[in-house]
């Protein structure tokens, strides 16, 4: 799996650019192919995304981003229901900080305002994000606070316990936890917080 790539652009197209690296080129789709200089050396992050074709093969494309931010908001776009990595990187377009103040506002109307997003797209967005990106404002540390979030999510967590849990992670030293410490750390802290609350009502 790739994480990211340094290389030169070589050529700009409509939706896409061609990245060499090791004397390889690459056609990597970014939101905003104009923002890249051709023969400038660059890090660019990447997502590779495989669908099968009309023989059951499988086709491969490379998504492309200039900042990590990006990538990560993109991969949050993806686990939303009927977005695919076509329409998340187009929303892409629009300005990162932006998306995300307007999700953790749930500000439907101003999100379908913006490139790319109708009024569906936002709602659904907002629906699905909405938790995710709140909890995630809490930390600015290295901890990646997306996947943890969606697995306590998938394990059946609340968005309160959640981002209670979250927020004691600032006072932890997470730089030699991986995601799975990080689970078995927030699931302990919730463990030991429900525990508490049920002591004091029942004393």
């Amino acid at each position: 799996m790739y994480s990211y790539m340094i290389g030169k652009v070589v050529s700009l197209n409509k939706k896409s650019i061609t990245f060499e690296n090791n004397y390889t080129g690459y056609v990597i789709y970014v939101s905003n192919p104009e923002r890249f200089e051709i023969n400038k050396v660059k890090k660019i992050y990447l997502y590779k995304h495989l669908s099968s074709g009309n023989k059951n093969n499988f086709l491969e494309n490379l998504y492309g981003f200039e900042n990590y931010e990006t990538k990560e908001l993109f991969l949050q776009l993806l686990t939303v229901s009927g977005i695919g990595p076509k329409t998340a990187i187009n929303m892409c377009k629009n300005d990162v900080t932006t998306i995300r103040e307007l999700i953790k506002e749930q500000n439907i109307e101003g999100l379908s305002a913006l490139e790319h997003i109708n009024q569906k797209y936002a709602k659904l967005i907002v629906e699905c994000l909405g938790d995710v990106v709140k909890i995630q404002g809490i930390n600015n540390g290295d901890v990646d606070v997306g996947s943890l979030v969606h697995a306590l999510k998938s394990l059946g967590y609340m968005s309160n316990d959640i981002e209670f849990a979250i927020k004691q992670l600032n006072n932890a030293d997470t730089k030699k936890m991986d995601l799975t410490d990080l689970i078995s750390f927030a699931i302990k802290t919730i463990a030991n917080s429900q525990a508490n609350n049920s002591i004091v009502k029942t004393s």
